[in-house]
C-alpha cells in the first residue's frame, strides 16, 4: 500500500509540467498566431481601416492620421498596426460585460474583415447584441450613396475651394425625397470666437480637431443652397449594397473620434477619400494627393476611377430667384421689390392693373426675395405678415415653374494647377517668362465649371529671364482673391479683393525693385450683360521695398474694370493706380486676352502701360499656359 502511494505521489510530480499547461490554446491565441503567419499587420485594407500612414520617425514604419486614444484598442495602436490587430482580435473573443462596448459592436468593421481573412466562425465569438449600432444601421437605412460637392464660396475663409460631403439613401429615394436622407460631413471643431486672422493660422496648422458628423441632408440643403447660395452637385456612386454596407460600418467606428484638421491636405475631402478607398482599395485614392487635397480634384479622381453613375445639379436660391428675375420688364423688377418691402401694395393699381399671369410671376419673385432677405436677420412679426400676405396673394394667381439653365459642371472645368511659359518685352528688353501656379483659377482662365467674377489664386510664381543673361523671381503671390458680386436692384453684396506676396514694381526710369506687399480693397460690380461685368474698388496697400524710406510704405487708389466672357476666351481691361503716403504714385493699365485652346490649354495676350510720376514703361506679353 505504501509502495503504491509513493509511487501516485511521484506519477503526480513527473507529470506536473504536463498537467500546467492548457491541453487546447484559447481561440484568440490561435487566431493571433494565424495572423501573425500571414501577416495580416501589413494588409492594406488592414492599415487603411486603421488611418495609417508611412511614418519615417515611427519604430514599426506607420502612425495613424487618428489623434484620438479611444480609436485604439492597444496601447501602442498608433504607431503599431501589428500590436492594435492582436489586440483586437483578443477583443473579440472578449467575455460580454457591457453589449454595446464590445469590440463586436464597436468595431463592426474591424470584426467582419478579421472574421473574413481568418476564417473564423461565427459561432465562436461571444454572443452579443448590438442594440445600439443596429438601431442606429436600421435609422440610416441606407443602399446607395452620392458624393456632394457644393459650389465654392469665397465669402467663407473654409470654403473657398468647395467642399465635399457623402449623402446615402434609402432604397425608395428615387420615388420620394432625398431631403431626409443622411449626410456624412467631416469638418473641423472650430472655436466661434476665433477672429478670421486666428482661423486661418490654425485652420493651416492643425490646430482644430476635426469630426465626422451625421446629419439630416435637408440640413445641409438649408446650409448651402439657402444661407450660403450655393449651388449643388450631386454625384451619384454605383457602390453595391455590401460596399455602403462596410462604409457605414466604419463611419461607426469613428463616431466622437478626433482627427488632426489641415485646411490643406487633412481636410473634408481627404477624410472622404478615405472611406471610399476602404471599400475598392484598388482605386487607390490617397496617392493621388500627397501635398494638398482640394475638393474639386477629389471629385475628378472619384469619377476617373469610375466611382460615378450620374450627376445630378441642385440650383441654390439666389440662381433660381436670378432666373425669375430675368422673366421680369424694368417695371415688373421695380413692382416686385417694392412688394417684398411692402404687401400692402397688393391693392394698388400698379399691381391690380397687371393680368394673371403676370401678377402670379411678379407675386412670386416678391416672396421669394422676401424670404432671401429674411434669412439674413432674425425674423419678427411684419416679415411673417408680410410673407403670409405674398403668399395669399401667390396661391390666388400662382407663378409657372421655372427652368434653370444647368451650367457646365465643376469636375469639366480646367485643372487646378498651372504651368505657362512665354516671353516679352518691357523697358527696352527682351525677355522669356515661367509661370507657376499651384491653384487653383484666374478671372480671364476658362469659365466652364468655375464662377463668373470669381478668382482664387495660391502659389503663384512668375519668373523672367532677360536677355543678356539675368534671371529674376518677378512675382510670387502668397494668396489672392477676386470676388465680383453682381450689384442690382435685389442683390447688394459687395465686391472684394485681397492679395498678398512679393512683386517686382517699377520706381523710375528703367529701374525697378522687389516689394513685399498686402493689398485690400471693397467696391462694386454691375453686370451690363450677362457675360460681362464692370466692376471698381477702393483699395489700400502696405509695402516694404529697400529704397523706401519708411520701413512700411502705405498707400491708398482705385482700381477701374470690364471683364466680358465667350466661349472662345476671357478679355479684361483694367486701370489700377496707388499713392503713398511719401508722395509717390504708382498706376498701371492693363489689356489681356485669354484664348481658350482646350480644355486644359489656353494662349494669354498681356499689354498696356506703367506709369511712375512722369515716367511710363509699355510693355506686350504673350504665354502658353497648360493646366494639370
Amino acid at each position: 500500500m505504501l509502495f503504491r502511494y509513493v509511487v501516485f505521489i511521484v506519477g503526480i510530480f513527473l507529470n506536473f509540467p504536463i498537467l500546467a499547461e492548457p491541453v487546447v490554446k484559447s481561440s484568440s491565441a490561435i487566431y493571433q498566431q494565424k495572423a501573425i503567419a500571414l501577416s495580416l499587420a501589413n494588409d492594406p485594407l488592414w492599415l487603411a481601416l486603421i488611418h495609417y500612414y508611412p511614418a519615417t520617425f515611427s519604430s514599426s514604419g506607420f502612425k495613424s492620421y487618428v489623434d484620438d486614444a479611444g480609436f485604439f484598442l492597444s496601447v501602442s495602436g498608433e504607431t503599431d498596426p501589428q500590436a492594435e490587430l492582436l489586440t483586437t482580435i483578443n477583443a473579440l473573443f472578449a467575455a460580454v460585460t457591457q453589449p454595446d462596448e464590445h469590440a463586436i459592436c464597436r468595431f463592426p468593421y474591424r470584426a467582419k474583415w478579421i472574421q473574413e481573412q481568418l476564417g473564423i466562425s461565427a459561432n465562436d465569438f461571444p454572443d452579443v447584441s448590438c442594440t445600439d449600432y443596429q438601431q442606429w444601421r436600421e435609422q440610416v437605412n441606407a443602399v446607395k450613396a452620392s458624393l456632394i460637392f457644393p459650389a465654392a464660396y469665397l465669402n467663407s475663409p473654409s470654403s473657398m475651394f468647395g467642399h465635399t460631403l457623402l449623402r446615402f439613401d434609402p432604397a425608395d429615394v428615387d420615388s420620394g425625397s432625398d431631403w431626409l436622407s443622411w449626410a456624412l460631413n467631416f469638418g473641423a471643431n472650430i472655436n466661434m470666437e476665433d477672429n478670421s486672422l486666428f482661423y486661418a493660422y490654425r485652420g493651416l496648422a492643425g490646430g482644430y480637431p476635426g469630426v465626422y458628423n451625421m446629419m439630416r441632408y435637408f440640413e445641409k440643403i438649408k446650409e448651402y443652397n439657402y444661407m450660403e447660395n450655393r449651388d449643388m452637385w450631386e454625384y451619384q456612386l454605383n457602390l453595391t449594397q455590401d460596399e455602403v454596407d462596410r462604409m457605414l460600418s466604419h463611419v461607426w467606428e469613428l463616431k466622437n473620434i478626433n482627427f488632426d484638421y489641415y485646411f490643406l491636405d487633412e481636410n473634408c475631402s481627404f477624410r472622404l477619400l478615405e472611406l471610399l478607398e476602404l471599400v475598392r482599395p484598388e482605386s487607390r485614392l490617397i496617392e493621388k494627393f500627397p501635398l494638398a487635397t482640394i475638393p474639386i480634384d477629389t471629385v475628378r479622381a472619384v469619377i476617373e476611377e469610375e466611382f460615378v453613375a450620374r450627376r445630378v445639379f441642385r440650383p441654390s436660391e439666389a440662381l433660381v430667384l436670378n432666373e425669375r428675375i430675368h422673366g421680369l420688364n424694368d417695371d415688373e423688377k421695380r413692382l416686385a421689390k417694392a412688394l417684398a418691402e411692402d404687401a400692402t401694395l397688393l391693392d394698388d393699381e400698379p399691381f391690380l392693373s397687371l393680368s394673371d399671369d403676370r401678377k402670379g410671376e411678379v407675386v412670386q419673385v416678391a416672396y421669394s426675395y422676401a424670404r432671401f432677405e429674411q434669412r439674413k436677420v432674425a425674423r419678427d412679426t411684419s416679415m411673417a405678415k408680410r410673407s403670409f400676405q405674398l403668399l395669399q396673394a401667390l396661391n390666388k394667381t400662382p407663378s409657372k415653374p421655372v427652368s434653370v439653365p444647368v451650367p457646365a459642371a465643376p469636375d469639366l472645368g480646367h485643372k487646378s494647377s498651372l504651368l505657362g511659359v512665354g516671353g516679352g518685352y518691357q523697358d527696352d528688353r527682351f525677355y522669356s517668362r515661367l509661370t507657376y501656379r499651384y491653384n487653383y483659377h484666374d478671372l480671364l482662365d476658362r469659365i466652364e465649371g468655375y464662377q463668373q467674377g470669381a478668382a482664387i489664386m495660391a502659389g503663384r510664381l512668375d519668373y523672367r529671364h532677360y536677355e543678356g543673361g539675368l534671371g529674376q523671381l518677378e512675382r510670387l503671390d502668397v494668396i489672392d482673391i477676386f470676388s465680383l458680386s453682381d450689384w442690382n436692384l435685389f442683390m447688394h453684396s459687395p465686391s472684394w479683393r485681397v492679395q498678398a506676396g512679393y512683386e517686382r514694381v517699377m520706381v523710375g526710369e528703367e529701374n525697378r525693385d522687389g516689394a513685399y506687399q498686402v493689398n485690400a480693397g471693397v467696391g462694386l460690380a454691375v453686370a451690363p450683360m450677362a457675360a460681362s461685368k464692370i466692376y471698381s474698388l477702393a483699395e489700400a496697400r502696405l509695402e516694404h521695398t529697400s529704397i523706401q524710406k519708411a520701413f512700411i510704405n502705405t498707400g491708398v487708389g482705385a482700381r477701374l474694370g470690364y471683364l466680358w466672357y465667350a466661349d472662345w476666351g476671357t478679355q479684361q481691361v483694367e486701370a489700377s493706380g496707388t499713392y503713398f503716403l511719401d508722395d509717390s504714385y504708382r498706376a498701371r493699365l492693363d489689356i489681356k486676352q485669354n484664348w481658350v485652346l482646350g480644355t486644359q490649354h489656353a494662349l494669354r495676350l498681356d499689354a498696356g502701360l506703367e506709369f511712375v510720376r512722369d515716367v511710363e514703361s509699355p510693355f506686350i506679353e504673350a504665354s502658353y499656359r497648360f493646366y494639370f
